[in-house]
């Protein structure tokens, strides 16, 4: 891959997280809250994505974007009022950007009448016009881009040191002039930011004359392709720019570059003259080796050392050398304590890292593997080695803590907030509002809960598919609500939170709940229920997750073809959770995903049973209890139960469950009290407990097939395979075993 190809994708990457910023700050602000700096972060997200664009010449997403930026600079500064077509507008304009950066990302060529409408929408409304203008009118289609003509000639500026400011002529009209000098850093073009964008956006404070400085040239074979040897000085004229506002139009880049603004004093009008016969570029470069000593890196000699910008009593004419890597500040300080001295005292510089997730998942597969050496070098120490050997002993104990660390610190590193997936949910229920006719509003909490980045993956099919059921099957249209006494706006609430070893996402709502009849009798009628099966609630709530399962009486774009559920329980078993669904008729219904934290080392209790080694997830896990102390009963249908206080509890035998012989006896026998979805819980009789530890999870269903009520495989120290207990799936096979 190409040093351009990284840059572009290290800026695809930024479109990501700059567009999702756009959609939850547009849903802040569609929700009411229109603080200003929600305003500056939206601003700053698209300035940034038409910046990269620019740089990489992606044209159709440069004009698109800068037409949206302007309106969204109207609205900063109070010349559009955001009302809520507006905001309308740009939350769907904010797509066709995504639309712009995914066609740039692929490869593809988006029509040339593509965004036109909006487009057109954003420049009326800069006229102070309707929002519904539609693209047609020939001037709304025009590039503003190409309003400003920007000469680079080299020029020289007469602003005389003896002669008194006051004495020179003033601006007409009482303008302001301004004297900025620019100068990059090589950082500035590393994060794809292109000076002649910034130029642009300057001369829409007025009227700019713009010096190239290329005092710096060396000689091509000390030519370093990525140093920097052009700086600039800008003269402006405005009636309108203050400090601040030119200051703001390099803040994106603050960091990146070294900028003095100075106002002149009395206004003066520079005295601009065009030299007959400008050197060339090779006649600089000549300039430059025969005059200057070019030093790529260090510190410069003091006759050599490149002097930062000129101030502006100086002639700006003369040529001012740029560094090729390292700008020096104009009083010898260092340009990266210069920085750091600007931003507070703190260290300028990358503070986080783009790193290939393939990278990270060698890593862990790494860390997995020390998982296991340490666990068979404990297993290896018996009572007389830790009686010889105790420095030895005392060594694989810290081997262990500090395996524990290195885990828990590659985990921090895989772990990402489930914001990610929950700020794509208020754009889909404001759609499906719309669709249904209904009044729904959205609540998520919990948002910043982390998860394994490959857990979030999964995540976004099924919670859009959970969402999407809630709002078509479960909200009560309005005056269903009205007649129930409800408000009529109905409720979805979106939650997150840590259990244990586990992550519980719940989506809940307000509406009508499962009309368990109506479930039944198309599970009968579809063969998913037999004639004569009895079920409980609950099992009638979960056949909402059988294959082609639907209440929907005719199919629409939002339901009716019976995947959307299938899709969840399927795509959320292959990641080792679990689905559970609880309805209050006329009340609402809960549905919780219950996911591993982790995907790749877990803590265990490992058990014994007809001789082959199981572990059970120890965040599952609530007591032991010896079979000869264990209080267990019969169902009239044959069931084992076992009572603890006051509850009855199903019991699952493993051998049995296996269809495994054992040789214990019961009241050698030990049964694991465990808790499985929604507070139930469930009894698993195995021969003998061996111990806790921690195990790296690999998946059973990748390299062999899929097995009820396993959860998953790993390998333990002394190299046997032992596999992973599925409590849940357990509790709900033996339940339909019993139902049946």
């Amino acid at each position: 891959m190409s040093d351009l190809d990284e840059f572009k994708a290290t800026y695809f990457d930024e479109c990501s997280e700059l567009l999702l910023e756009l959609e939850e700050q547009f849903a802040a602000i569609e929700e009411g809250d229109r603080d200003s700096e929600r305003l500056n972060a939206v601003f700053r997200a698209i300035h940034s994505i038409k910046g990269g664009g620019g740089a990489f010449g992606f044209d159709g997403l440069v004009k698109f974007a800068h037409s949206f930026e302007t309106l969204l600079d109207y609205v900063r500064d109070g010349r559009v009022e955001l009302t809520e077509e507006v905001v309308t507008l740009c939350i769907r304009s904010v797509d066709i950007v995504a639309d712009f950066v995914n066609a740039a990302r692929n490869g593809d060529t988006l029509p040339a009448e593509y965004g036109a409408s909006e487009k057109a929408s954003f420049d009326a409304l800069a006229r102070g016009e309707a929002a519904e203008t539609e693209a047609g009118a020939g001037e709304s289609d025009e590039d503003s881009m190409d309003e400003f003509d920007i000469d680079f000639t080299p020029v020289s500026v007469d602003l005389s040191a003896d002669k008194p400011l006051s004495d020179l002529p003033v601006s007409p009209d009482g303008e302001s002039s301004w004297l900025i000098t620019f100068t990059p850093f090589p950082t500035l073009y590393e994060r794809a930011n292109d000076p002649l964008l910034l130029f642009r956006e300057l001369a829409l404070l007025g009227s700019i004359e713009v010096t190239a400085t290329l005092g710096g040239l060396p000689t091509l074979d000390q030519f370093d392709p990525f140093g920097v040897y052009c700086s600039w000085t800008i003269a402006l004229t405005s009636d309108k720019a203050s400090e601040e506002a030119i200051r703001e139009v390099f803040e994106f880049v603050d960091g990146d570059c070294e900028i003095t603004v100075e106002k002149q004093a009395g206004a003066p009008a520079a005295e601009i003259t065009e030299p007959d016969d400008l050197p060339s570029f090779a006649d600089l470069a000549e300039e430059a080796k025969a005059e200057r000593k070019f030093v790529p890196t260090g510190e410069p000699d003091a006759d050599s050392a490149p002097a930062a910008p000129a101030a502006p009593a100086a002639d700006v004419g003369a040529p001012t050398p740029v560094r090729p890597v390292t700008p020096a500040a104009a009083n010898g300080v260092s340009s990266a304590a210069a920085s750091e001295e600007a931003n507070g005292g703190r260290a300028v510089g990358m503070q986080s890292i783009r790193v290939d997730l393939d990278k990270v998942d060698r890593v862990v597969n790494m860390v997995g593997e020390l998982v296991i050496t340490q666990s068979m070098l404990t297993q290896q120490m018996d009572d007389a080695i830790r009686d010889r050997y105790q420095e030895l002993v005392r060594g694989i104990e810290v081997l262990a803590q500090t395996t524990r660390g290195l885990q828990d610190a590659v985990m921090a590193i895989r772990a990402q907030p489930v914001k990610s997936v929950f700020s794509r949910m208020p754009r889909l229920v404001r759609e499906l509002a719309a669709k249904t006719g209904k009044k729904i509003k959205l609540e998520t909490i919990g948002e910043n809960t982390e998860i394994d980045k490959t857990v979030i993956e999964q995540l976004s099919d099924p919670l859009t598919h959970m969402v999407r059921n809630s709002a078509d099957h479960g909200i009560e249209g309005l005056e269903n609500r009205l007649a129930s006494g409800k408000p009529e706006t109905g409720t979805i609430r979106l939650s997150a939170e840590q259990a244990g070893g586990n992550i519980l996402i719940v989506v809940e709502d307000d509406g009508q709940g499962i009309n368990r009849e109506r479930v039944l009798e198309i599970g009968r009628e579809r063969g998913i229920v037999g004639p004569d099966q009895q079920l409980t609630d609950e099992q009638i709530d979960n056949l909402i997750f059988a294959p082609g399962f639907s209440t929907a009486s005719e199919i629409s774009d939002i339901s009716g073809r019976g995947v959307g559920m299938d899709v969840v329980l399927s795509n959320i078993k292959k990641i080792g959770g679990s689905v559970h669904v609880r309805s209050w008729p006329g009340k609402g219904t809960r549905m919780t995903l219950r996911l591993p934290l982790t995907l790749a080392v877990l803590d265990v209790m490992l058990v014994k049973v007809a001789g082959s080694p199981y572990v059970i997830p120890l965040s599952s896990i609530v007591e032991t209890i010896q079979n000869s102390r264990a209080d267990f009963g019969h169902m009239p249908s044959g069931g084992k139960v076992l009572q603890v206080r006051g509850e009855y509890v199903q019991v699952v035998d493993l051998a049995r469950r296996f269809e495994m012989v054992t040789d214990q006896t019961d009241d050698n026998r030990f049964v694991v009290l465990c808790e499985a979805e929604g507070n139930s819980k469930v009894a698993l009789v195995v021969d003998d407990i061996i111990g806790q530890q921690q195990v790296v999870i690999k998946s059973l269903e990748e390299n062999f097939e899929r097995i009820n009520g396993i959860a998953g495989g790993t390998i333990l120290g002394d190299g046997n395979v032992a596999l992973i207990v599925d409590v849940q799936s357990l509790k709900t096979g033996h339940a339909h075993q019993n139902a049946a």
